[in-house]
């Protein structure tokens, strides 16, 4: 059976094993390379860096509790990002609509322009569910093909597809909305 797996695959097989039977170095090894776009999809479904980070820690803890669910090892990075995107989405609805204001982005001298799209496109993010947000994440932000988002979601490609391009009309109508306040 292993002679048949790729290197990759071997490594991450022998990594998940190793993680089942206690070894938090191999479980750091396997999520490790993942934790930033995670965080950043996190960040970015909740609207807050607290939020996200719970979210995160939530994650990691389900997916090292849930090892022993894992089918295939070498689908750990997918079945990974399905625990960060659950544990988003509860984070998200815990917290509701509420905004965090974030002072460190502030753009350098002479970008007024560019920094007043930013925070017009980030406020009708704001406007999004959860839902949307996390697929446009998915998406554009991971650049997850309509396939391996619809595994993550538990959805048929179509629907993917649809909800995308719905996700993105209403993004666009509410960039519009904040460009006329």
């Amino acid at each position: 059976m292993e002679a048949a797996l790729s290197q990759p695959a071997l490594l991450t097989a022998r990594l998940v094993a190793a993680a089942r039977a206690g070894d938090r170095d191999a479980f750091r090894a396997l999520v490790e390379p993942d934790l930033p776009a995670a965080l950043g999809t996190a960040r970015i479904v909740t609207r807050s860096e607290a939020d996200a980070a719970d979210a995160v820690q939530d994650a990691l803890l389900s997916a090292w509790r849930g090892l022993g669910g894992l089918r295939e090892p070498d689908a750990f990075r997918a079945w990974f990002r399905r625990h960060v995107v659950r544990a988003a989405l509860r984070a998200a609805e815990r917290r509701g609509r509420v905004a965090e204001l974030d002072v460190s982005t502030a753009a350098p001298e002479g970008a007024l322009d560019a920094a007043l799209d930013r925070s017009t496109l980030a406020r009708a993010f704001d406007r999004l569910d959860a839902g949307d947000r996390l697929l446009l994440t998915l998406h554009h932000f991971w650049g997850l093909p309509v396939v391996e988002t619809a595994a993550h979601l538990g959805i048929p490609e179509g629907t993917v597809r649809s909800r995308v391009h719905a996700a993105m009309d209403r993004l666009r109508a509410a960039f519009d909305a904040e460009e006329r306040r």
